[in-house]
């Protein structure tokens, strides 16, 4: 009887934290799931708006550029100049 008084403290220290893991791993399964159906729903919208509208983009056209892309790419910002060269 006294092992048990000694290991019982233990046990339930240790189930409450088996408990409490088991929950925030089932949350972040559940949030995961959810994100990735949600990306699949934006992505499946936009395909169809696409398809829909023709060749228009509908949120613009990004930008084509041959030129190398340096540093943060912020716009507004200070170019970074590794060498004389650099223009």
């Amino acid at each position: 009887m006294e092992y048990l008084s000694v290991f019982l403290p233990s046990l339930g220290v240790g189930l409450i934290f088996y408990l409490v893991m088991r929950w925030l791993f089932r949350g972040d399964r559940a949030e995961r799931s959810a994100q990735a159906n949600v990306e699949q729903d934006a992505e499946r919208w936009y395909e169809d708006l696409k398809e829909r509208e023709g060749d228009q983009v509908p949120f613009g056209y990004q930008e084509v550029s041959s030129k190398k892309k340096r540093g943060l790419e912020l716009k507004n910002s200070i170019p970074i100049r590794d060498t004389p060269q650099d223009k």
